[in-house]
């Protein structure tokens, strides 16, 4: 069991930002979700086509993997979702550094899932889980501030949530490949969930969500975004439970699947929390 996407199709990641932010153009909202899910989708499909033969060898079915003769297809149409999700935020960022920041999360996460141009010559990020978590590491906060200069130009606080939104994202890189295991086994990579044991990894991604739960509360008492957002703090109480129920197993079986549920309902509740409380002034 992995998180679910905040960005597509839930596009909860887009209003979070929103609601920190200083814009209350509604319009502007619909461009950040139109960016967020069309660069989405141009990474997920990019990431897809390129592992092809992985999932063949995992015994995967989908489109691809049936239809191999699709790959050009699927890459040129993966390219076009990139330069258009690019060319939204050049008519739309209110802060041209952003675009700067955008062009490092194309890259990176081009660069994570190729095996088709670079990645022929050179071992995939994703290959090796040293260069995933930098891929995510540096994506994370880079994409937060892309979408945020939609809003309003990159400030303080800009980069206050950036940090936020990164240890949520981070969270969710940790757990995202055990499903893989077995396939990313067999193709030779050096994946978290093959280097690491489920249990490590559970446990890293915990500490990830304790890290976004302390960077709220650190935010807000510096006054840095509004005192509001201290009530996103709530669900960690969802967390402090699946936390002991983790660290009383030593290893993952059926016994922790409800408190893996617990946690991912408290991180994504509490984002949910976290634009409810900075739009309640609105309402």
């Amino acid at each position: 069991m992995t998180p679910p996407s905040i960005i597509y199709p839930i596009p909860l990641f887009a209003v979070v930002l929103y609601s920190l932010s200083n814009c209350r153009n509604v319009s502007l909202l619909f461009v950040a979700i139109a960016f967020t899910f069309i660069s989405q989708a141009g990474m997920n499909l990019w990431n897809h086509v390129n592992d092809v033969e992985e999932d063949i060898i995992a015994g995967k079915v989908n489109v691809l993997t049936k239809n191999p003769e699709l790959k050009p297809f699927v890459s040129v149409l993966s390219f076009l979702l990139y330069s258009t999700a690019f060319l939204i935020l050049i008519l739309f960022s209110k802060d041209k550094r952003a675009l700067i920041a955008c062009i490092l999360v194309f890259a990176a996460t081009w660069l994570y899932s190729d095996r088709i141009l670079i990645g022929r010559f050179f071992r995939r990020l994703k290959d090796h889980y040293l260069t995933e978590v930098a891929t995510y590491a540096i994506s994370a906060p880079a994409f937060t501030l892309a979408t945020w200069s939609i809003y309003e130009e990159l400030c303080l606080k800009a980069f206050a949530v950036a940090i936020i939104m990164s240890f949520f994202a981070l969270s969710g890189t940790f757990l995202k490949d055990l499903k893989d295991a077995s396939g990313d086994e067999k193709a030779g990579l050096k994946t978290l969930a093959v280097v690491f044991s489920p249990l490590s990894l559970l446990l890293t991604s915990v500490l990830m969500l304790w890290l976004y739960y302390t960077s709220i509360i650190l935010s807000t008492l510096l006054g840095i975004i509004p005192l509001n957002s201290a009530l996103a703090v709530l669900p960690s109480i969802l967390l402090a439970y699946s936390t002991y129920a983790f660290l009383s197993e030593r290893e993952v079986s059926f016994k922790v699947l409800k408190p893996i549920k617990l946690m991912i309902f408290s991180s994504v509740s509490s984002l949910a929390f976290l634009a409810i409380a900075n739009l309640l002034p609105l309402l």
